[in-house]
């Protein structure tokens, strides 16, 4: 969720948060062959998992975001999900200019300028247009165990993390990683240990759902996780995942 920069200023020692991900600029390790997403047959969506099809308060599904929902097409959920990957990749733009600007904004206001900064913004515009199109959906909300470490020693350490989603396909929780563009499969969300060091955090609609929408509320929304971590809390996990690469037209 972010690339912290340490910059010196005579005595004093400035610790700040740029919530990029490089990887919202590259296609780097995401290959273009075709998915058959045929073959999945989508199942009822059971009584909890649609409660996940009701927006939050910064996820209110408004004209932007229904405009796009009725352009992405499919047959199932998962082709859904695809194009809908697909267009925020493709019809947003990464301006580093919003990152001290991450939890402020509404989803709706994302598809209206399509400016996003690092993966808050990437995961904030994702969820919302996955529950426009049907898929039950949420974010999983994680922090980095390098981060939580530092945090200890030194709480000046703004938050590093990531935002997954899980979306339901078929008859089951997915987690998807919006901003690499992978579908993780065989997820076990049972699991608080996620992939590249994350460890779970919160489950949520929104950000403003949790009481954040600045960057210093996330500090504090947090900090007492961040303090009570141990490195034995973690195992390193890995699942394999899919390239999420369809077109959305």
């Amino acid at each position: 969720m972010s690339e912290l920069t340490i910059k010196s200023l005579n005595t004093t020692i400035l610790i700040l948060v740029t919530f990029t991900i490089t990887a919202c600029m590259t296609t780097g390790g995401v290959t273009k062959d075709p998915t058959d997403v045929a073959k999945f047959i989508d199942q009822p969506i059971p009584g909890e998992a649609s409660e996940w099809l009701i927006p939050g308060p910064q996820t209110e599904i408004g004209p932007s975001i229904s405009e796009v929902a009725a352009q992405i097409k499919g047959n199932n959920r998962r082709e859904r999900l695809f194009k809908a990957v697909d267009y925020v990749w493709t019809e947003f733009q990464y301006d580093s200019w919003y990152n001290d600007k991450a939890f402020s904004r509404t989803a709706e206001e994302l598809f209206e300028n399509r400016h996003l900064g690092g993966c808050a913004d990437y995961a904030l515009a994702q969820v919302a247009l996955f529950r426009a199109a049907g898929i039950p959906a949420r974010m999983v909300m994680t922090g980095n165990v390098d981060w939580m470490l530092r945090f200890q020693d030194n709480d000046l350490w703004i938050p590093t993390g990531h935002v997954f989603i899980e979306a339901w396909l078929e008859d089951s929780w997915h987690l998807v990683d919006s901003t690499y563009r992978y579908l993780f499969t065989k997820y076990d969300m049972t699991r608080k240990s996620y992939p590249r060091n994350e460890y779970f955090f919160f489950r949520t609609k929104d950000y403003w759902s949790l009481g954040v929408n600045t960057i210093d509320g996330l500090v504090e929304k947090y900090r007492p996780m961040a303090n009570s971590f141990k490195v034995s809390m973690y195992q390193v996990t890995e699942y394999p995942k899919v390239d999420v690469t369809i077109p959305w037209k």
